[in-house]
This record gives C-alpha cells, structure tokens and sequence, in this order.
C-alpha cells in the first residue's frame, strides 16, 4: 500500500473500523467459536454480511480485501491468531486410519511449489477424521517420490495436447480415482483447520447440503513466515500480509453424486482463471452452502510466469459467455460429452 493511500485511509479505519474490530476480537476465542459477534461477522464497511448458520453468506459477486486489516497490520495479525484459536491448523506425516469419508483432490505442476503442496497435504492428514489424499500432477516428470507416502498419485502425460495449464482436467481425473464419498478440490498452497473434513460431512451429512463452501477470511503470509510455518509447523509468529474474504475458488467440497450430476469442471478452460467461478456457478443448483466461517492460511510462492496475461481471456470472455448460458444446460452439455478422459482432455468450448 503506498504511503499516500495509507494516510488517506488511516482516519477512516481509526474512528470507524477500529471499535468493530475492538468489539469483534472481544467476542473471539476458543469459547466463542462461531459467536455471532465475533471474527466471522468482520468486514469492510460497504458490504453487506448476511447470517447464515453458523458463519456469514457475502452478498457481493468476488472477494474482497480487509481494507483495515492492510491499514493497520496488527488488526490482520490479531484477528488471524483469533480465528487459528478457535479453528486449529495441525501437520501429520500419515492420515488418519480407516476408511475415508473425504477425498482432497490436488491439481498440481512443476516443482516450485513442491514444498506448499506436501505442507498442504500433511495439513490434510491432520483432519480429525479420516481423509484420503489424491494429487494430479501435469510435471514434465513424474513426482510421486518427492510426495508424502498414503497419496493416491496419478501422472498425466501431455504430449499429446497443446502446451498449457489443464486444471479442469486434473480435477476430473482426480474425482474418478477419489474413494471417498464427499470430494473437496483443494488448492495445493492453502492449509484447512484441523475440523475443516469433519465441518464438510456435518453440513452435507447432517444439514442435507450437497456441495459447501465454508470458507470465510484466507490469510496471505510473506515468503519468510511462509518457510517458518513448512520448518516449524505452527503459525503463531506469523502476521498476515492480506486477508481476502468470500473467495470463490481455493476449496470446494461436494457429493461424488453431486459432482457427476453436475457435468464436473468445464475442460475447456485452459490455463489460469474461471474455471473455478463457473464450476461455483453451476452448483449452486445441487444444494450449494455458503456460510463463511472457517480460516484458511495461504503459502507464499512466486506469482506463476505469465499467468495474469494467459487468464485474461478466460475471464474477460470465455467466463461471462459461459454464465450467460441456464445452468442446468450447462451441466446436460458437460455430462453428454463426456470428461475424465486419461488421454486428454475435451476442450471444446460449450458457448
């Protein structure tokens, strides 16, 4: 943030984001887990919240940014120390034994991100209940070796389609090699709290959804809290950079039925962007819940190479064409044509 917009903004967070924040943190800790007062119901000062069950539903389109929470950085360390002590983030070598009640499907690339994904794995094998790990890896090379043992690992060779970033295909893949009966597609630098699995079958075992989105803040760290969280395993030290609220892609969980109803994620969107967006558009028909109130903590890594410019397309036209069209049309186009394809996937386009 310059130094400009700061003093700009400064007074403002003062006098009238301050109070909330003083009220919220009050209201926050392990004996007020989901206090309606609490950390959940943050927000910046325009937009509005809605209750809904035990967290908060966004009535705004994308994310946004805590804007005091960048203003005054201890506001964003102390509500993400708040928010970890009610919603604990654990790392275990091995899952839980026994059969898997959730199916983490990670679609992943290269290796610089190599050590993100196996922190964000071992955080899976610390769910509090059986989780079953599976990882679609479009390397040059394979990685199985340099992953933690008990992942369900599958290569996909592409030399025999154009050069690019195929993350729908990877996540359908994956949901066909799952075993579990719930699947969550999970980005591979974001680490769930400990109860985030058991949080998933709660709401769509016991409250009759059929996909969740229960995610409510998301917190940035910088490279060097980053590799401390990977060395040390904890999060205490860390002071988070950004705080996003009501993202739409990062994690998703849904019914293995559910999915395949659903047609899956649209294989046409190639490299980076939308994909998520539409698949979050189109299940919004199957049973979709939306109240926000776990934290996730985000790993640093290096931006990819040429990723704003590859998704501009996808966003700018390809996205809006496609949510133009019923989705109920678009889920009978995705389960007709056929996906999951090992040797390949299909791209063309349903708009």
């Amino acid at each position: 943030m310059s130094a400009l917009r700061w003093l700009r903004d400064l007074p403002g967070v003062a006098l009238r984001d301050l109070p909330l924040y003083r009220r919220a943190f009050a209201h926050s800790g392990p004996g007020f887990r989901s206090d309606p007062s609490g950390w959940t119901a943050l927000s910046n000062r325009t937009e509005p919240l809605r209750r809904a069950g035990p967290g908060y539903q966004c009535d705004w389109p994308w994310g946004s940014e805590l804007r005091a929470a960048a203003v005054l950085p201890p506001l964003a360390r102390r509500l993400m120390h708040l928010a970890l002590a009610e919603w604990p983030i654990a790392f275990c070598d091995a899952p839980r034994a026994g059969a898997p009640q959730v199916s983490f499907i990670f679609a992943h690339a290269g290796r610089d991100r190599l050590p993100q994904l196996r922190q964000t794995i071992r955080a899976v094998f610390a769910q509090d209940l059986p989780c079953e790990v599976v990882v679609v890896d479009q390397s040059e090379t394979q990685l199985l070796a340099e992953l933690p043992a008990a992942v369900r690992y599958r290569h996909l060779a592409k030399d025999a389609i154009a050069p690019g970033w195929y993350k729908s295909w990877a996540y359908n893949i994956g949901a066909r090699l799952a075993t579990a009966p719930i699947l969550v597609f999970h980005d591979g630098d974001t680490l769930p709290p400990v109860a985030y699995a058991r949080e998933i079958v709660t709401t769509i075992r016991e409250r009759g959804f059929a996909a969740a989105s229960l995610q409510r803040f998301l917190f940035y760290l910088n490279p060097s809290d980053s590799i401390d969280v990977q060395r040390c395993d904890a999060c205490a030290g860390a002071t988070p950079t950004m705080v996003f609220q009501n993202w739409k892609g990062g994690t998703i969980a849904i019914e293995r039925e559910a999915f395949l109803a659903s047609g899956g994620y649209d294989e046409s969107f190639v490299n980076w962007g939308g994909e998520d967006d539409e698949f979050y558009d189109r299940v919004s028909d199957v049973g979709h819940c939306r109240d926000g109130y776990l934290p996730f903590v985000h790993l640093w890594h290096a931006p990819q190479a040429q990723r704003y410019s590859a998704s501009g397309a996808n966003v700018r036209d390809k996205l809006p064409a496609l949510l133009r069209i019923e989705r109920a049309s678009r889920s009978n186009a995705l389960r007709l044509r056929g996906q999951a394809n090992f040797d390949g996937p299909r791209t063309e386009s349903l708009a």
